[in-house]
């Protein structure tokens, strides 16, 4: 006999077999199961390649967004975004004691190049042009004299026939690119050299000058006519008009800086007792004569055009800050000969950028939540394909690992097909991303964890699962130490379950108390991002716990239920919930819901908000007539004229102190409760007591806390038409008007007494609020009222929901709503293949025992039913709880427009869409499982099982 104990086996050298078991064969092996699996492997890179498109062009739609908000703020702002720099011109020799020194008008051409190539770097790059003119202040005129008054004078030496021009003023322009065509006369010559007027005995002649025909019938002058003109410093001018001109180009742009000269001001209530002014334009030669005649040099503005599309958000921060120094340092746009001139400049341009980092933050944070979601469904997505893969394979691994081999191997072989299918997904979506997004960068944070989920995924749950089917292991054979071991393992599960839910509540708190608006205002905030799949997976993590729950009642309706279906029932019921495909849909559904609620929640902030910014359907900023508040009236809608005064003064006894002024009249407590004011009896009160005063009596009125904490005097008025008004502040102003104005401290009055007082000079109302269906039309149908003070509620939601921002944030969620719903479409359809071949079997075992072929389709519906209902529950609350979580620190207030945080809307037909969608994908998905079974073969599945 032969002891084989004994007998000693030596290894093979060389050949096939020799070498590291770890790495024997495995090129092989990789080839041939990767083209088995061949359609599973390109489903796998396909759904890596989608994922790798939404990570790269994730980021980029924000990008894209955030700049062209800052593009969108600059329009906004419109011209008073632009960069105007003002200097004097004219009167070079002026010494600045007796006069005042400007630029000579002849340099004055090449001011505008000189400024714009002095800006600093990052406000030159959005400079789009400039351009230059010469505008006076108003120059009084004293007298005019008529040509046969001159004429006389000339002839018979009588003295000159003066005309007194009280009231009358001109304005002397300037500007290359106004050019005018003679009408009448001829055009005036040169003005005479100082040189030749200032010797002894020398005559000074008029100085000639040609004039609009609209100036001309609005002032009462034409050709031959004299005026003299002079200055505040004593000195003065004769011009005489020579010829009528107009503007050879009616169209061009730069008669918009010269609108007098065609139209003339003409005022006779209002502006001033009978005023009139009208505007000369003059060649370079005249316009540098008269103000060395006057010694006076006359504003000259470069203005440079900023232009929005060439805003981002980098720029915006830059330029706010470059901006902000020019006035300061106005002398680094001009050179040493500007030395001793004074130089002001003045923008808009800080003002509408100042605002805007917080607005795209706050974009920024929502992006950014929505964005982060979708690509971490798609990671989950993406293990569910390889856990898919690795069904498929679960027959090799268990043969790999009874012939011994180790579960580095098997990892190792794993990771190597996982990095060749990662590599060909990252190469596709990279390529067509570089398509229709070629600015997209790929340092996106996001795009590693795409291709960690992909490279890691299959080798991870590989070797867990090879590692699990090792039965090497030992077991107590005694009953109470496999409990101990049992309850270990409950209590290992249990600390890692509180653990999640406890690192979610930590990134919550976090998040809430560092608030996100502090932070970056470009890329995705990765803390930011991971909270929503934090919170997802906690609310997982509960789904999970509560899961046996709703199936006990379930299992004890199957066990009395007869026939297959119950039995079915009952067997799906006992098994445990997946808990993949469980987060992926769950994350899929949160992501969708938190994304309507944003958005429906960021609409009825901005309904509320245009009340606030408004005050009524309509606000008008100017004079409303009787007539006009009766034809309104008329129309139904509801009238409040009244009386505002920014910074109006306020004697509190001796002391003095400032607040904005608002005085409307009874209808006023209307105005507010149609706006959705709902308490407005503190106003009520504040009108019922001015009812009963006398003339001359203080008026009731409410204030703010600021005035009431001073107010401890027994006298206190209010300073308006250059008189003092006595006021009783009987209370705090609880309604202000905070959403319309600049800002406080308030006093509120009744218009009524207040208009009725006697002052010094006249004082008229200035403001007016309509409320009423149809407001909005009335009123821009009214032509005696000046529309560009008229705001309308709607233009102003129309602004916010047509801002980028606001746009960008929409089409971010529309996107993301697509591209989650796709994903979880492939994650149910991933959890019906996964155990299609078990189903199967266990259709043809039931079909033995006379069950029907009808029964396939309940099979996968007991399956799927509860874990989409399971998802689609914790989706919901993952959804809410997102937005609950973190809505105070996603800004919905700043894109609301807003005076507070909007409350949560839930907009329910998008709600239903999104349940619809998740039918929709539930009864695909048993249509793909029947489908799946319409050709199997009893026969053959039993004899064969899953090994085929």
């Amino acid at each position: 006999m032969t002891d084989t104990m004994m007998i000693d086996v030596a290894p093979a050298s060389g050949g096939p077999g020799g070498g590291n078991g770890t790495f024997a064969a495995m090129g092989l092996l990789v080839r041939r199961r990767m083209w088995r699996d061949r359609w599973l492997v390109v489903s796998s890179a396909l759904i890596v390649g989608l994922a790798t498109v939404l990570a790269l062009a994730g980021p980029e739609l924000v990008r894209r967004t955030i700049d062209d908000g800052a593009a969108d703020a600059v329009t906004a702002a419109g011209p008073a975004a632009d960069i105007y720099v003002t200097v004097p011109v004219g009167n070079p020799g002026g010494d600045n004691v007796s006069s005042i020194r400007g630029l000579p008008v002849a340099g004055f051409a090449s001011l505008g190049e000189m400024v714009v190539e002095n800006l600093p770097p990052n406000t030159k790059s959005v400079v789009s042009g400039y351009d230059t003119w010469l505008l006076s202040g108003q120059v009084p005129i004293g007298w005019s004299a008529t040509p046969a008054a001159i004429e006389a004078n000339e002839e018979d030496g009588k003295e000159l026939v003066k005309d007194p021009r009280v009231g009358d003023y001109f304005q002397f322009g300037f500007a290359n690119e106004a050019e005018v065509t003679l009408v009448d006369g001829r055009l005036p010559d040169a003005p005479p050299s100082p040189s030749d007027v200032t010797t002894p005995g020398a005559t000074v002649p008029p100085t000639e000058v040609a004039i609009s025909q609209e100036v001309a019938d609005a002032l009462e002058i034409g050709i031959g006519y004299q005026t003299q003109v002079s200055t505040s410093v004593g000195e003065s001018l004769i011009l005489e008009v020579v010829g009528i001109v107009e503007p050879a180009d009616p169209e061009a742009d730069v008669w918009e800086h010269f609108p007098e000269f065609t139209a003339p001001l003409v005022a006779d209530e209002g502006a001033g007792p009978g005023l009139r002014r009208g505007t000369i334009m003059m060649s370079e030669e005249t316009y540098d004569g008269v103000s060395s005649a006057l010694r006076t040099p006359f504003p000259g503005t470069v203005r440079i055009q900023i232009d929005p599309d060439a805003m981002t958000l980098d720029l915006a921060k830059g330029v706010a800050s470059e901006v902000s120094t020019l006035s300061a340092d106005a002398k680094a746009l001009t050179g040493p000969e500007m030395d001793g001139v004074n130089i002001v400049v003045k923008t808009g341009l800080d003002e509408a950028l100042s605002e805007y980092p917080a607005r795209a933050r706050a974009a920024l944070a929502q992006m950014s939540v929505i964005i982060a979601g979708v690509v971490s469904v798609a990671a989950v997505v993406i293990a569910l394909m390889a856990a898919l893969v690795l069904t498929r394979r679960q027959n090799d691994i268990a043969l790999e690992r009874a012939r011994g081999a180790s579960v580095l191997s098997i990892g190792l072989r794993l990771l190597v097909e996982a990095l060749l299918m990662t590599g060909v997904g990252l190469a596709a979506g990279i390529i067509l991303t570089s398509v229709f997004a070629p600015q997209a960068s790929l340092s996106s944070g996001l795009l590693w964890v795409v291709a960690l989920a992909a490279a890691l995924s299959s080798p991870v749950l590989g070797s867990l699962q090879a590692r699990g089917m090792w039965t090497g292991r030992r077991e107590a054979a005694n009953r109470q130490d496999r409990a101990k071991v049992a309850k270990a393992k409950r209590a290992r599960r249990l600390t890692l379950e509180a653990l999640t839910i406890v690192i979610a509540a930590a990134a919550v708190v976090s998040l809430r108390g560092r608030s996100v608006l502090q932070n970056v205002t470009q890329g995705i905030d990765p803390f930011l991002a991971a909270a929503p799949v934090l919170i997802a997976l906690a609310v997982v993590v509960i789904v999970i716990r509560l899961y046996p729950a709703p199936m006990a009642v379930i299992q004890f309706f199957a066990k009395r239920t007869r026939g297959v279906a119950g039995v079915i029932s009952l067997a799906k019921a006992r098994e445990s919930i997946p808990g993949l495909p469980l987060l992926g849909i769950t994350l899929a559904v949160g992501i969708a819901v938190s994304g309507g609620l944003l958005v429906s929640t960021v609409h009825a902030g901005q309904e509320q908000a245009s009340w606030d910014r408004v005050g009524a359907d309509v606000r008008i900023e100017s004079q409303v007539t009787d007539e006009e508040a009766a034809a309104l009236e008329g129309q139904g809608l509801v009238v409040s004229r009244g009386l505002t005064k920014p910074e109006a003064t306020i004697a509190v006894g001796s002391d003095y102190t400032e607040a904005f002024l608002l005085a409307m009249d009874e209808n006023y407590p209307t105005i507010l409760t149609m706006s959705g004011v709902t308490d407005v009896s503190s106003l009520q009160k504040m009108y019922d007591a001015a009812a009963g005063i006398g003339a001359g009596d203080p008026i009731p009125s409410l204030a703010s806390q600021e005035i009431i904490d001073v107010d401890v005097h027994d006298t206190t008025s209010v300073y308006v038409g250059r008189v003092y008004v006595p006021i009783d502040i009987d209370g705090l102003a609880e309604i202000t008007p905070e959403g319309w104005t600049e800002g406080g401290p308030y006093l509120i009055m009744p218009a009524e007494p207040l208009l009725a007082y006697t002052f010094d000079e006249p004082v008229v109302s200035n403001i007016a609020f309509v409320s009423g269906p149809g407001a909005a039309e009335a009123v821009t149908g009214m032509t005696g009222i000046d529309q560009s003070t008229v705001i309308t509620r709607e233009a102003w939601m129309a602004s916010m929901q047509d801002s980028a921002l606001i746009g960008g944030v929409e089409r971010a969620i529309f996107i993301a709503v697509v591209a989650v719903g796709l994903l979880a479409a492939v994650a149910l359809l991933v959890t019906v293949l996964r155990g299609v071949r078990e189903r199967g079997r266990a259709l043809s075992m039931l079909r033995t025992q006379g069950m029907g072929t009808g029964y396939g389709w309940w099979l996968a519906f007991a399956e799927l039913v509860p874990l989409t209902l399971a998802a689609v529950f914790g989706g919901a609350i993952a959804g809410v709880a997102i937005m609950w979580l973190l809505g105070d620190t996603l800004g919905l207030k700043l894109l609301s427009g807003g005076l507070s945080e909007p409350p949560l809307t839930a907009n329910w037909p998008f709600l239903a869409i999104v349940g619809g969608g998740i039918l929709v994908l539930l009864f695909f998905s048993v249509a793909v499982e029947v489908l799946a079974h319409r050709r199997n073969k009893l026969s053959e599945v039993l004899r064969w099982g899953e090994s085929r």
